[in-house]
């Protein structure tokens, strides 16, 4: 079996529950969670609800959904993302989501294929160029590739270093994450320090800097090119023609260059990994990779067509959500189903939890693609596989991702094989699902 998180058999103590959630907050949902459809934990001031039945996952998702509302990721998230679309609400969310939505169409989408293609050809040259083939940190270079792609379609600049500065901050704002989350699901006070919180700050403000460094480089251009950064310059409110301020363009880069890039590298990551423990799988890549492009590059109209490494994609972004765990607040007393949710208690959706649920998944930690076979994938319930979230507040840059995802995925296979090291990866929640030590893989480059 691939590694996974051993979840709390017995209750934590207050102590234990912090000490493991600062360590890796995947090791504070209770096994109960991989069982049961709700479990309530009260924890002093802190009352937790952990909500694993896509009916629950539904009511709050959906149904109560203005009633249960992202208090702390937006407190989590907003000194980077300010007011974005991951970090607003309401009608503020609204209008951004209306105006961003014509950008992410699936048929415009297929354009920026061969993007993706010359980012993942760019780093399978380098690999090359490099030296032996061996160990790579795999890790890091799908963070690379995906970093690539972003920059050439979303954050492009003339040097890039606006970028670079972007990608390094980005991995040291993650290291404060832990301690920052639990505070905000905690509620404690905003006054209150907690270790990494300064640093946190300082690197946020030099993201923001270097993007709307970015931006006014953008604005000067005689001749800017046809990329997601025009279209989301362009983008307007459909119902009043309202279009972003500067404020707010910055405030939805960084959303979609944290979202589409930090996501997608790490579910990338997480299936060359389980491929390179699954020869069998592998090769049946590999076979409809060749039959569906000829040997040739991956083009458009090759995507939808590449079905088994879809359904690997799927089975990755089920054993390791690239996004473990959802939370709300209820801004009310409630009911979900049968139970009682009063005022302020955090619905916890432990993604990581229900895509492992022993209830709805058959020998749920065995890594098995067909799962996702369409037959199979059509009668699952809608909440019960929630890699991209769910409901309103689902993931924008969702066709994008998996075009982007497919692509990279099947150019790497056609030029490089990959097997597994003695390195175990747990995996651990920072925002996005991490392997603990990164992901050192063998590669061969063909």
């Amino acid at each position: 079996m691939p590694p996974h998180v051993q979840p709390s058999e017995a209750p934590l103590s207050t102590l234990g529950f912090v000490s493991r959630f600062v360590r890796n907050p995947l090791l504070v949902v209770p096994v109960a969670a991989y069982r049961e459809d709700f479990v309530a934990v009260s924890r002093g001031k802190l009352s937790t609800a952990w909500v694993t039945s896509p009916d629950l996952v539904r009511a709050v998702l959906l149904d109560q959904k203005d009633l249960f509302r992202k208090q702390s990721q937006i407190r989590l998230l907003s000194p980077l993302l300010g007011k974005g679309l991951l970090t607003s609400e309401g009608a503020d969310w609204k209008w951004q989501r209306q105006a961003a939505a014509p950008m992410f169409r699936r048929e415009d989408l297929l354009a920026f294929v061969p993007a993706f293609v010359r980012a993942t050809n760019g780093l399978l040259d380098r690999w090359r160029v490099e030296g032996e083939d061996g160990e790579r940190a795999i890790d890091a270079d799908m963070a690379r590739v995906t970093f690539d792609v972003i920059s050439a379609t979303l954050l492009p600049s003339a040097d890039g270093s606006a970028g670079r500065a972007i990608e390094r901050s980005t991995r040291q704002f993650q290291s404060a994450g832990a301690w920052a989350q639990l505070f905000a699901m905690a509620r404690v006070p905003r006054w209150v320090p907690f270790p990494g919180r300064a640093r946190s700050g300082r690197l946020a403000q030099g993201m923001r800097g270097a993007v709307t460094a970015l931006l006014a480089e953008r604005r000067a251009a005689a001749q800017p090119p046809d990329d997601l950064l025009a279209r989301l310059m362009a983008a307007a409110d459909p119902e009043t023609g309202q279009r972003m301020n500067d404020a707010q363009l910055v405030d939805n880069l960084l959303t979609f260059y944290l979202a589409g890039h930090e996501t997608t590298a790490r579910a990338l990551t997480w299936t060359l990994y389980l491929l390179s423990r699954s020869p069998e799988w592998a090769g049946r890549l590999d076979a409809e990779i060749a039959r569906v492009t000829g040997g040739g590059e991956v083009r458009p109209e090759h995507v939808e067509q590449l079905e088994l490494v879809q359904q690997v994609l799927k089975e990755s972004m089920r054993l390791y959500p690239p996004v473990p765990m959802l939370s709300r607040q209820a801004a009310a007393d409630t009911r979900i189903g049968p139970h009682e949710i009063r005022a302020g208690t955090s619905a916890i959706v432990p993604i990581y939890a229900l895509h492992r649920h022993r209830a709805r998944w058959e020998d749920p930690d065995r890594f098995d693609p067909s799962r996702f076979a369409r037959a199979r994938e059509a009668a699952m319930p809608r909440y019960q596989y929630l890699p991209f979230g769910a409901g309103p507040r689902i993931c924008i840059g969702m066709a994008f991702a998996m075009l982007e995802a497919t692509t990279i995925l099947a150019t790497l296979l056609q030029r490089a094989h990959f097997a597994p090291t003695d390195h175990e990866p747990q995996p651990v929640a920072r925002v996005t699902l991490v392997p603990r030590g990164g992901m050192p893989l063998y590669v061969r480059v063909n």
